[in-house]
């Protein structure tokens, strides 16, 4: 396989689960993927596990504000960056902020999804090579998910930054990722160029897809009732 240059585009990488069993963690495999392709140490990346991994003695905005840098000393960085979400243009990460409807109290006083977008934001201000997110879908409802996507391409477009994602919704990501990451039996790693048109594809497979009926499975007790007659009337 040649390996990744990833200095030459910035696109979105998928992991999905192997076909067999390991003992490896998602971020152990994501590592092992730079590994493999000959990226240079120390690796500067932010991660999203499948939880929330927010420090739970700090505000979700304290959290956010902990990967933000400000322009200025005098002000405050709160305020910095509410001015830094109004100016930057990528309007649908503002309105993925907008969703945390408590961004002053503790994590464990909010509910799953304003942690979990915290967490998603916190990673998309994180001056960093790449961004590993492990399945930033979970605890989001549908609005969350397309807001998080569209904030998601166009940091990417803006930061030239690679993304890599775990997640076995396929349904959900085939249609926004660029390469499909599978790690093989010999633990390498071979990487599947995603067609635009997976989606139809896969609709078509499934509809022109041989209709075979299962054969009846024998029960072991057979049945045979005698045909019934229909009796001849006779003349009165």
């Amino acid at each position: 396989m040649t390996k990744v240059n990833f200095e030459e585009s910035f696109e979105i990488y998928l992991f999905t689960k192997t076909d067999f069993e390991n003992n490896f963690s998602k971020l152990n495999e994501f590592l092992s993927f730079l590994k493999f392709n000959k990226i240079n140490l120390p690796y500067k990346f932010s991660y999203v596990s499948s939880g929330d991994g927010l420090i739970p003695e700090l505000t979700l905005n304290e959290n956010i504000l902990m990967n933000f840098s400000p322009n200025s000393l005098t002000a405050g960085r709160e305020f910095q960056f509410q001015e830094f979400l109004k100016e930057q243009p990528n309007r649908d990460l503002e309105k993925l902020y907008q969703k945390i409807a408590l961004p002053h109290e503790l994590p464990a006083h909010t509910d799953a999804q304003m942690r979990k977008v915290s967490s998603l934001i916190k990673s998309l201000i994180f001056e960093g090579q790449y961004i590993f997110l492990e399945e930033p879908e979970k605890d989001l409802d549908e609005e969350c998910i397309n807001l998080f996507i569209s904030a998601l391409k166009e940091h990417i477009s803006i930061h030239k930054q690679n993304v890599f994602i775990f997640s076995e919704q396929l349904d959900l990501w085939m249609n926004h990722v660029n390469h499909h990451v599978k790690r093989e039996l010999n633990y390498s790693f071979s990487i599947e160029k995603i067609q635009k048109n997976w989606a139809w594809n896969q609709e078509k497979n499934h509809f022109f897809a041989p209709n075979i009926k299962p054969e009846p499975k024998d029960s072991g007790l057979i049945f045979h009732f005698p045909n019934k007659e229909v009796g001849k009337k006779t003349a009165a």
